[in-house]
């Protein structure tokens, strides 16, 4: 049984082990990650966009590197009642210009941005919208946003879908209701980094940006994972028991047929010492053959063991006496 005890113990650690890496397996399999810029997905093609594409004013925004990471300045012009400058990402295919993404397989966009000086800007997610949106006409797109704030440091700010909400400068632009603030996460069109109400005017302002990933998470990998686990404590749980039941029936017949055997040399030993207490002639290798031993040696030991002498000294102490007052 400790041989059992000790296999179980270590089929238990080796499965509780087993679970652990399938279920991190499982966990690591379902985080989705969908690099935009540096790299770029290829199901996610994009190209970028500035606005305003020339000076508007004062207000301009001029790219200055888009390799690793992209830097750009921009200024705004107190003289204009809203200046708006941004940077786009957005989607595009070999056809058209503009292209509707399905992005509802993930949670939220990340990425890395420094600002000089400190700046509040919005992220800008651009969606379909069929009331009102001509896939060709950019003006035409659902905005959808939330701000952030950043300074001269790099930070990476990580921003949830359901974070943003459809202002109401545009709702009330297109005659929607305020309470309508959501958007479809499937018709995405791109993104935009844009300034804010905050930022500064008549500044001149600098941005880096990188490290621009998509994120979510597959629950299916999770479900099969926590599926495999539990199949597989079900095969140590019916191992477990069918090897028990194994042993334990061995263990069972082991004591039966000790029992047995004890209770049999009992027999025989009593019987032994009955011929030779009462056979003064006796010959002690007969007696041991008489009584089921083939081994002299084997039944001497047995015998000792027993009455506490050998035969041929049992024969010689005991003459002649109920063998049963030698075991009181």
């Amino acid at each position: 049984m400790l041989k059992f005890y000790r296999n179980a113990l270590a089929a238990f650690i080796a499965t509780l082990l087993i679970t652990a890496l399938v279920i991190y397996a499982g966990i690591a399999k379902s985080k989705l990650n969908a690099s935009l810029f540096p790299g770029r997905d290829p199901d996610l093609l994009w190209a970028a966009a500035v606005e305003p594409p020339s000076p508007i004013g004062k207000t301009q925004l001029s790219v200055k590197n888009d390799v690793g990471t992209v830097e750009y300045d921009f200024f705004l012009d107190s003289e204009q009642q809203f200046p708006y400058a941004h940077y786009t990402l957005a989607f595009i295919d070999a056809v058209q210009p503009y292209r509707l993404v399905d992005l509802t397989r993930y949670s939220s966009v990340s990425f890395k941005i420094l600002c000089d000086p400190k700046n509040v800007l919005l992220l800008v997610l651009f969606s379909f919208d069929e009331k009102v949106t001509d896939i060709n006409k950019a003006s035409t797109r659902r905005v959808s946003s939330t701000a952030f704030s950043c300074d001269s440091h790099w930070s990476t700010v990580t921003i949830r879908f359901d974070e943003l909400d459809t202002p109401y400068w545009w709702l009330g632009r297109y005659g929607f209701e305020h309470s309508d603030t959501g958007y479809q996460l499937n018709k995405t069109m791109g993104f935009a980094w844009v300034n804010s109400l905050q930022s500064p005017l008549n500044t001149p302002s600098h941005v880096k940006l990188t490290d621009v990933k998509l994120l979510g998470t597959d629950p299916r990998y999770i479900y099969a994972a926590i599926g495999l686990a539990l199949g597989l404590w079900v095969v140590f749980f019916v191992w477990l028991f069918r090897r028990s039941v194994t042993v334990l029936t061995a263990d069972i017949r082991e004591k039966v047929k000790h029992t047995f055997s004890a209770y049999l040399n009992k027999l025989r030993l009593t019987e032994a010492a009955r011929l030779l207490s009462e056979n003064e002639d006796a010959n002690v290798s007969e007696i041991a053959y008489s009584v089921g031993y083939n081994n002299v040696s084997y039944f001497n030991k047995l015998f000792k063991t027993e009455y506490g002498c050998v035969p041929k000294t049992f024969k010689a102490l005991y003459p002649l006496k109920d063998p049963e007052q030698h075991n009181q």
